[in-house]
């Protein structure tokens, strides 16, 4: 093995470790910097809903374009859902919807929203129906 040889597996494992650092704590950063400028807004305003359900929206395009891990992507929900002063967004309707809109902004095809509906609602109907209906409502603008 050649000097340079010996280097290159230690500092190959110091960028996988580091990269990998570095995107779970994107996901969190990710949905505060995406949530910060609506607090204000949906906490003083009726549309506290439709805030969050934008903010939710932001946060899954966000999420899904850098290509991050699902139990990220659900601890990053509750940060958003907590923001907003939501306590059980597992049972939101404007949670799931919110997601469907982020899907669509992030281009998925129906294909890819079923899957993610699916694995992000663990199944449940009534929640898979709820992320189409916010990805159709995008689609249809």
């Amino acid at each position: 093995m050649t000097h340079r040889a010996k280097h290159a597996v230690p500092v190959m494992l110091l960028l996988t470790t580091a990269i990998g650092c570095s995107f779970s704590d994107s996901s969190e950063s990710i949905s505060k910097s995406i949530s910060s400028p609506f607090e204000s807004s949906s906490a003083s305003s009726p549309g506290g809903t439709e805030a969050y359900q934008n903010d939710v929206a932001d946060y899954t395009y966000a999420y899904v374009i850098s290509a991050g891990q699902a139990d990220t992507f659900l601890k990053g929900l509750a940060s958003v859902a907590e923001r907003h002063g939501i306590t059980n967004w597992e049972a939101d309707d404007a949670t799931y919807v919110g997601i469907g809109q982020g899907l669509s902004k992030a281009k998925f095809t129906q294909t890819q929203v079923e899957v993610f509906a699916k694995n992000v609602s663990g199944g449940d109907a009534k929640k898979v129906q709820l992320v189409q209906q916010g990805y159709d409502s995008v689609k249809q603008k």
